[in-house]
């Protein structure tokens, strides 16, 4: 039987449901209208279409009428300056010395284009106003955040419409991925007209700080196998077990099956945000239990997605023997508390693997978790067979869209500290502890680090080498600079300090400026000679 062409008279109605849809949502949507009207009948396929709307959250139908989802970077400029003047003629109606009034009714315009802001409170005090009111008046801040709700929303119909899935668009949107390869190129070709000038007159593309960052995919990668490492070096010295543990949420946060692709009978409409706070839930009253029972595992946390989005959590953790059954009995409790006798909770909310020194060691077990998560190089496929170098394009596009960390640090010493130590040069008292910590940070040593740093076991507050900043001060005037928003800036990071002596470890002043056509012969120089005190 050939597929029906869609009935005249339905047409316009098929239209109307499809309009609001992202273009290449609609392909798909109508191409499942086609099959179904070739299945079924008339009647079926325009339920098919009616009942679509029904698995989306109202606010995000409410936002569909207005074709938010098909706006592309210049749509999205020119409603935020709509948006910021809407909230300058709100500012001009309702402003007096009672800033709850205009506070009031910017906290109702702004949730209302689905921005949900950290500065909105339930019950906000004075000092909380002008903050909010200030970035509502700035179409910059509008943009920002409607580019978030933007993807945030492509997602969640996609998600709710079960493309998102191993036999479809695996991790994330087609869509968003293809968007946030745009906004990086857009971002690469901004930064490389920018550079950085010191006071001496150094002057650097700021292309060139970025890629001796942990904003390089290698750098980062690369200083997370240190890490983990070292962790293990520690583990083995201390002849402490390590620990493979995987968490995974309920059924009813998963859209779709892990073989078929097809969606899940329980699914409860939730988004890998409600998934991920779930998991942190449970985390946290893992740690406070922990606490109680004296345990301190260490070691690295990593979150990824499963083929539809849901995110479920890899951790890889080391304790003394004799904590192991005390430490997997709690997180076991912990994991099964929300839906545990639910069938296949039993196989798939928590695993173990206790690593076999024998066998393998456990930096190389994870090892492919970390590349998966970052770039995929020097893998031969990813978990469901898909090419691993787009996986992982697919896994952080799906940790940008929905803001979840990626890799998180149980334990031991920061790697905040790690990174000031390798921008110095030598410490002049030779073996005092901050030489002690720098030469091992230089040589990559996170296990004589954390010994340096008083173990893994350690208070922060209790840690030898200590963070240190310092206001913001614009050079020019002497002034505390401000952001552009009025408000002071945050302190920034001046060094680091052990007892009463005191590093400065960012000794320049750097201005951001526009690469002018003349540049300096001796910048790439410049650069190459730099490169060791720059990285980290």
């Amino acid at each position: 039987m050939t597929n029906p062409v869609i009935n005249p008279q339905d047409r316009s109605f098929v239209e109307d449901q499809l309009r609001p849809f992202p273009a290449v949502f609609q392909k798909k949507l109508r191409s499942n209208y086609i099959d179904t009207l070739n299945k079924h009948d008339r009647k079926t396929a325009n339920l098919y279409l009616l009942n679509i709307k029904e698995q989306l959250d109202s606010e995000i139908i409410e936002r569909l009428k207005f074709s938010t989802l098909n706006m592309d970077e210049s749509d999205l400029k020119s409603l935020s300056s709509l948006k910021a003047n809407k909230c300058k003629e709100i500012w001009r109606s309702t402003r007096s010395d009672n800033l709850r009034i205009p506070y009031k009714r910017f906290v109702a315009f702004i949730r209302k284009h689905g921005i949900e802001s950290s500065l909105i409170r339930d019950e906000p005090t004075e000092q909380d106003y002008l903050p909010l009111i200030r970035r509502a008046l700035n179409p910059s801040w509008w943009l920002q955040n409607l580019r978030r709700v933007q993807s945030r929303d492509i997602e969640t119909v996609a998600r709710a419409l079960n493309f998102i899935n191993k036999t479809k668009e695996i991790y994330a949107s087609n869509l968003n991925v293809q968007r946030r390869r745009k906004q990086k190129k857009a971002q690469q070709d901004y930064l490389e007209k920018l550079v950085a000038t010191n006071e001496d007159g150094e002057q650097f593309k700021l292309t060139d700080f970025i890629e001796t960052s942990t904003a390089n995919p290698y750098i980062r990668k690369s200083e997370l196998m240190v890490r983990l490492r070292g962790f293990e070096e520690y583990a083995k010295e201390q002849q402490h077990v390590g620990l493979f543990l995987t968490v995974t949420c309920p059924s009813k946060y998963h859209r779709a099956y892990g073989i078929s692709g097809d969606p899940t009978v329980n699914w409860n409409g939730s988004t890998p945000i409600d998934a991920q706070e779930y998991l942190k839930s449970i985390w946290s009253k893992m740690r406070a239990s922990f606490k109680r029972s004296d345990l301190y595992p260490y070691g690295l946390r990593i979150a990824e997605p499963h083929h539809d989005g849901t995110p479920h959590w890899h951790l890889l953790l080391f304790v003394p023997v004799e904590h192991k059954a005390k430490l997997l009995e709690i997180m076991k409790r912990y994991s099964f508390e929300e839906d545990g006798d639910e069938k296949g909770a039993d196989k798939h909310r928590f695993t173990v693997v206790e690593i076999d020194p024998t066998k393998g060691s456990a930096t190389g077990y994870i090892s492919k978790y970390v590349s998966k998560s970052i770039d995929g190089e020097h893998l031969e496929s990813g978990v469901y067979g898909e090419n691993p170098i787009e996986g992982a394009e697919r896994v952080t596009t799906w940790a940008s869209v929905w803001a979840i960390r990626q890799f998180q640090q149980i334990g031991g010493g920061q790697v905040s500290i790690w990174r000031e130590l390798r921008r110095m040069k030598a410490a002049a008292e030779k073996g005092s502890v901050i030489e002690q910590a720098r030469l091992a940070a230089d040589s990559s040593d996170w296990k004589a680090y954390q010994e340096a740093m008083g173990g893994v076991i350690c208070l922060r507050k209790d840690r030898p080498i200590q963070m240190v900043y310092e206001d913001d001060v614009n050079t020019d005037t002497g002034e505390l600079r401000q952001n552009q928003y009025e408000e002071l800036s945050a302190p920034k990071i001046f060094g680091i300090k052990s007892g009463v002596k005191l590093i400065n470890t960012r000794p320049h002043t750097w201005k951001i400026t526009m690469l002018s056509e003349e540049q300096p012969e001796n910048t790439s120089n410049l650069l190459s000679e730099k490169f060791e005190a720059l990285k980290g």
